[in-house]
């Protein structure tokens, strides 16, 4: 489940004349009867190639013994697609219930399966999702044991139950959290106070973690570190299309603050268009990893990325994240920024900005102490955070410009059909200047204002770090 990819994927498809072209109602009928063979193929695919795989394993049951194969019969599998109202994602996603029997006891285990669409060589390898699955490989088979050792086994993640990692494929398949209690909010954007303190009180525990293998043993965190790929900005060529977007979220950007913010100095509005008018050089230098600060994170720290456990009041109390494609070796501000930018609105962000970059900073030092025995480093003090967090602003309010308009007015298409949805550059810069209406361009000026009040108030240029000699003049 991606955020801010996940509108670079709409633009890359190469055949998109499918649905525009077919009459409403038979695109229902088409839908459904895809659906259906959808589910009679995944189902034959689990009960004869996958589970065998996975009973071979140990993974499906404890007390496994290669002597008592034989005993093994599938029975009934419900699968239940993942569709576009619940979450915006790139991938074939569903959840399903395996009954089966072994041994002559009968068992049942929920699933969730995500793999990658049926799309051409050129568009899989454009949208990387060989390197997107190979991380979040990674990350259960070799990441997550660590991590499970440092936090005594106490760190929440999806059982890892079987993958593949093939030239033009991909499949990853975990537990279902829902079974355990974990649920992602109802709402997409602007999470409430409560929901925001979980997180980055959360955030900043991992980050500990990841900071305490790095510093306690440094040849270890290479070691687990090194398979990881960009999966964000490798590519220097970016699909027509999507530039169009980006282009046209500028353009929305600079009218937003504009109107809503006019108090924004224009050179400090004008330095930020520079910036990140070509994402491509510019994010690539910002996640880059800069020491001291690098840390394992996880990248998309978005609202489609966790889960949440509530009390009987449904007041959030914990939270687990999940989907590690966008792992990444970086500055924890990558996480922290993104997930104030994209999940929360002003309203709580900016009101409670203090004293919620305070429950992170606490949760990290927490965690780092707790499992290096050491103090911290000075350079990871608050104030050198903060400073770290209004470098990274530039990189989050971008990411809100392109795409928050998908996650407030989504557009309800599923991956299948994203890439059958023909779009004229018209149609593009229309949708994305005007979907989410004022809300988007309140919200968009409102990120922009408090950028420019921190990078003033504690004396951070946005451009700091940045190799700005190294970005197109415009």
């Amino acid at each position: 489940m991606l955020t801010a990819e996940a509108y670079k994927y709409c633009c890359t498809a190469n055949d998109r004349s499918v649905i525009r072209r077919t009459p409403r109602r038979s695109v229902t009928y088409c839908i459904i009867e895809t659906t259906m063979t959808l589910i009679e193929t995944e189902s034959q695919w689990l009960s004869t190639i996958i589970l065998p795989k996975i009973l071979a394993s140990g993974r499906l049951l404890d007390n496994y013994s290669e002597s008592k194969a034989d005993t093994f019969r599938v029975g009934d599998i419900d699968v239940n697609v993942i569709g576009p109202k619940e979450a915006f994602m790139l991938t074939l996603c569903y959840r399903t219930t395996i009954r089966f029997e072994y041994d002559g006891e009968q068992y049942e285990r929920k699933m969730v399966v995500k793999k990658t669409p049926m799309v051409p060589p050129d568009v899989y390898e454009s949208i990387q999702f060989g390197d997107l699955f190979g991380n979040e490989i990674d990350f259960y088979t070799k990441i997550l044991p660590q991590i499970q050792k440092v936090a005594d086994g106490k760190f929440a993640a999806p059982k890892y139950y079987y993958s593949e990692l093939n030239p033009c494929s991909a499949v990853v398949i975990l537990s279902d959290f829902a079974e355990n209690g974990w649920r992602v909010t109802k709402d997409r954007v602007g999470l409430s106070l409560e929901h925001a303190r979980v997180a980055v009180k959360y955030l900043g525990k991992f980050h500990g973690f990841t900071y305490a293998i790095k510093h306690k043993n440094l040849e270890k965190f290479k070691e687990l570190t090194e398979n990881l790929k960009e999966s964000r900005y490798a590519n220097d060529t970016i699909h027509p299309q999507y530039l169009v977007t980006l282009k046209a979220s500028v353009q929305r950007a600079l009218l937003a603050v504009a109107t809503y913010q006019p108090q924004v100095d224009e050179d400090f509005v004008k330095k930020f268009v520079f910036l990140i008018s070509d994402s491509v050089k510019y994010g690539r230098q910002r996640v880059a990893p800069r020491e001291p600060l690098a840390t394992l994170c996880h990248g998309d720290y978005v609202r489609n990325n966790v889960a949440y456990k509530y009390d009987d009041k449904e007041e959030p109390q914990e939270i687990m994240m999940f989907d590690y494609q966008t792992l990444r070796v970086s500055s924890p501000m990558i996480d922290l920024s993104v997930f104030l930018a994209i999940s929360i609105y002003a309203d709580v962000r900016y009101t409670h900005f203090d004293s919620i970059f305070d429950d992170y900073c606490t949760a990290l030092y927490d965690s780092y102490r707790k499992h290096t025995k050491d103090e911290v480093p000075e350079f990871m003090n608050r104030t050198e955070l903060l400073k770290e967090y209004i470098r990274f602003l530039p990189y989050s309010v971008s990411i809100t410009s392109c795409f928050l308009f998908e996650l407030v007015e989504p557009s309800g298409l599923s991956s299948e059909e994203m890439f059958k949805n023909e779009m004229s550059d018209e149609k593009v810069i229309e949708r994305t200047m005007k979907t989410g209406g004022e809300l988007v361009d309140r919200e968009i000026a409102n990120q922009l204002k408090e950028m420019f009040e921190l990078s003033r108030k504690y004396n951070v240029p946005i451009e700091d770090g940045i190799d700005v000699d190294a970005l197109p003049k415009i």
